[in-house]
């Protein structure tokens, strides 16, 4: 048995077959992580696995600049490592941010920092990290994104709107309580920042997604 950093793009299904495991065999070996061989936690980047030796394990990916998280062990996924490192990006007044600006452009809009911003943020730290986000500015367009899972530290959060009147919100899962809901989001109160918000409005059905 040895230890196997988990790559981008890697599931327990690929790893078990890298190592000609059977699923059966890689749920003995890291047990608590799969129910059942279709019904896994979700894994991420730079979680350490234990499989059936190591030989053609791939190397952990050397990041090209310093990421936000520098705590050890496991590694948020790299979409929140760079959500983290844009906290206290805000709007300007008078003037537009050209950061939020830049947000705005990854799904092809072009307003002022005021414009509603939450889903371009998801989506530029998507594009950045590597992965597909929605390339729409709605926060509802992550209702049906990736998959379905369950509440996970760094998941998309959708968001029934807030207020009447309001668009829903959309940001990445940080922490939970018995009635809220921490979340790293932009353009909540104007910037990004980790704040709270009511469970009671997450969206029915399968709030938490994830890319792959």
């Amino acid at each position: 048995m040895a230890a196997y950093i988990v790559q981008p793009g890697d599931y327990p299904a690929r790893i078990a077959a890298k190592f000609g495991m059977s699923m059966t065999e890689f749920m003995q070996m890291n047990p608590g992580l799969c129910s059942s061989p279709n019904q896994c936690n979700v894994i991420y980047p730079g979680q350490t696995l234990q499989v059936r030796g190591a030989s053609g394990a791939a190397p952990a990916a050397t990041p090209v600049s310093q990421p936000a998280w520098t705590g050890s062990g496991p590694q948020p996924p790299p979409w929140m490592q760079k959500a983290l490192g844009e906290q206290g990006v805000h709007e300007w007044n008078p003037g537009d941010n050209p950061r939020i600006k830049e947000y705005l452009a990854s799904v092809g809009l072009s307003g002022p920092d005021e414009t509603s911003w939450c889903s371009a943020f998801v989506n530029w730290c998507m594009k950045k990290s590597g992965y597909n986000g929605t390339g729409s500015g709605l926060a509802s367009s992550w209702k049906t994104y990736g998959r379905a899972v369950g509440p996970t530290y760094g998941a998309v959060v959708v968001f029934q709107p807030l207020t009447a009147g309001a668009s829903g919100h959309v940001g990445l899962l940080h922490a939970l309580e018995s009635t809220r809901v921490w979340i790293l989001s932009g353009n909540s109160g104007n910037q990004v920042r980790i704040s709270a918000y009511p469970r009671e409005k997450l969206v029915p059905g399968y709030p938490y997604r994830w890319p792959y």
